[in-house]
């Protein structure tokens, strides 16, 4: 109740911090406090000053590059400091679509896609985001690299980011359905293992050879695996970084 009332005060944001006995301090922001004190007297709240703090600076300072598996070096669009030899650069873009690259989900596609594509491969980034699993494709040397995702803003801002890269994005919006049948030569999907499981048949219309999945902990990796088996696809390898899995599966008839 306390909380709803300092939102309806102007708060600009609230902090809960627990206190021995079941006891607990809150810390709400406020443009201007005056009259603040009285309103809360029986509360005994104290009013502190917070320093002026360049957000954007500070947010940038603690988004530093990083490797993933043994080729690629990701740094943020701002960064100029020099690619280490023997690196691969991937732009991250951080904004308003997933994919940084930071999530360990993330980075298993990404360690997948460094050893397993092939120079002539097809690559379907599905569930695209920020595009960060087509510009990997690309930036391995697949021979096509494409990103579809359900939600046409994500859409937008992959294409946007692909271009400010200088690459060419193959991207649309919609659903495995609009994918023609063995179109593609691999499908890379960091999303939920539920959605795994409803796109099973689906990856295998439209996928020849390998399934990089990721995105879900390691409790349902069973389900996933149990869904496509039925379709030809049966795990080569499992990557796993603290509780995320990703599995790589290969259809026995192409792979």
């Amino acid at each position: 109740m306390l909380s709803a009332e300092l939102w309806e005060e102007g708060a600009t944001g609230i902090q809960e911090d627990s206190l021995p006995a079941a006891r607990c301090l809150l810390r709400a922001w406020f443009e201007d406090p005056t009259g603040l004190l009285q309103r809360f007297d029986h509360f005994r709240p104290r009013v502190e000053a917070d320093p002026e703090i360049d957000w954007e600076t500070a947010a940038r300072q603690a988004w530093q590059p990083f490797t993933v598996g043994s080729r690629l070096y990701l740094a943020p669009e701002w960064d100029e400091g020099p690619t280490p030899r023997g690196r691969i650069r991937l732009t991250i873009h951080p904004g308003e679509a997933l994919g940084t690259g930071a999530h360990p989900a993330t980075q298993l596609c990404l360690e997948a896609m460094e050893t397993r594509l092939r120079p002539d491969d097809r690559v379907l980034d599905l569930g695209t985001g920020s595009g960060i699993l087509t510009a990997a494709a690309c930036h391995l040397g697949a021979r096509h690299a494409f990103g579809c995702d359900m939600d046409l803003h994500s859409v937008h801002i992959a294409r946007r980011n692909l271009v400010a890269d200088g690459l060419t994005p193959h991207l649309f919006a919609g659903s495995t359905r609009a994918i023609r049948t063995q179109s593609v030569d691999v499908v890379a999907a960091n999303i939920n293992a539920l959605t795994h499981q409803t796109l099973a048949a689906e990856y295998a219309r439209i996928c020849r050879r390998m399934l990089i999945l990721s995105g879900f902990p390691d409790r349902n990796c069973a389900k996933v695996a149990e869904a496509l088996a039925p379709c030809g696809y049966h795990v080569k390898e499992t990557l796993t970084r603290n509780e995320w899995i990703c599995l790589i599966l290969c259809n026995a008839a192409t792979s």
